[in-house]
């Protein structure tokens, strides 16, 4: 190599780190943007906030969460794909993200491990089968027999297609040799309104929104998705206690931002997360919510496990034979 070359790569090389100290010094220069691609009131949004207020005075900008639903999330998950890579807008991450590519393998307009920069895992959550207070299913055997006496004619809660709650009951029909037809909602919230007034007979549904209504007598909880049973509510058998390990199912909450984000302010973020994640106040807000609250990670570690995910699901939807477009 000669040494004019040399000297062009060294000097290229200094501008670049140059460049990226300034960001980093100058970072946050306006307030942040926190994209939540599910309608407000969801599991999503609620984390969301509560860490966003939390550690906004640390980064001396505020933080403001604007909700950007639609097209079972790609909507605001797209606009912050292409959004600039300054730091200055983040993403809400959950399953949906790392769902998508396996149910619009053709029209998916952005790739959730390519087009963003993984900056935190903050927990998870697990889902569980509900039923209305009126339905005369208690069990989820129950539910089945009840079911298979009528195919086709009971109705269940999709919650918007290509998320967990849409999965995963179509992964419970697949197993079990149900049919009932699924009723498309935008987020979670409406679709329990309906589902606590009989309007649909069935639906998946994580624990930050149904336990206050299952607590209430306004929905009955078959089966919790998880290894074991929860210590909020104790009475709720699991899936595996039923034999139905498949079915293990859990909604998960994270922050990303746009690729080629600076690596300085990704890490920043991580750092602040982490610390308020280890807080005792906010960790009792969020327990009891229901939320598992992840141990500190680094950025890598949730990249490799938003990859994990995406196979994951390309595994379920392949085997349960989910349509795609």
């Amino acid at each position: 190599m000669n040494r004019r070359l040399v000297c062009i790569l060294a000097a290229a090389t200094l501008l670049g780190v140059v460049t990226a100290a300034s960001a980093q010094a100058t970072w946050p220069s306006k307030p942040i943007r926190v994209i939540v691609p599910f309608p407000a009131g969801g599991q999503l949004d609620v984390v969301t906030r509560l860490v966003a207020q939390r550690i906004a005075p640390a980064l001396g900008q505020p933080i403001i969460v604007d909700v950007r639903p639609g097209a079972d999330g790609n909507i605001g998950t797209e606009m912050a794909a292409r959004s600039a890579p300054d730091g200055h807008t983040w993403v809400a991450v959950s399953p949906p993200t790392t769902i998508q590519p396996s149910v619009r393998p053709r029209t998916l307009r952005y790739d959730p491990l390519r087009d963003f920069e993984p900056v935190v895992f903050l927990g998870t959550s697990p889902f569980l089968f509900a039923v209305p207070a009126s339905s005369p299913a208690s069990t989820v055997r129950e539910f089945i027999t009840h079911a298979k006496t009528q195919p086709g004619s009971l109705s269940y809660a999709g919650s918007a297609r290509g998320t967990v709650v849409h999965l995963a009951t179509e992964l419970f029909m697949h197993d079990m040799g149900l049919k009932m037809v699924m009723i498309n909602y935008t987020g979670q919230p409406a679709a329990m309104l309906d589902l606590m007034a009989g309007r649909v007979d069935f639906m998946t549904l994580g624990m930050v929104l149904a336990e206050p209504q299952i607590k209430a007598g306004k929905l009955k909880a078959l089966a919790i998705l998880d290894h074991k049973r929860h210590p909020r509510l104790p009475e709720v058998p699991s899936v595996v206690e039923l034999g139905m390990p498949d079915l293990i199912m859990q909604t998960w909450f994270g922050l990303a931002m746009p690729a080629q984000t600076p690596a300085a302010i990704v890490q920043r973020v991580n750092s602040e997360v982490t610390k308020v994640l280890q807080s005792p106040e906010v960790q009792a807000q969020l327990q009891g919510m229901g939320v598992v609250v992840a141990s500190p990670n680094t950025p890598q570690e949730f990249g490799r496990f938003m990859r994990d995910d995406v196979a994951r699901w390309k595994k379920v939807v392949s085997e349960a034979a989910i349509e795609t477009d």
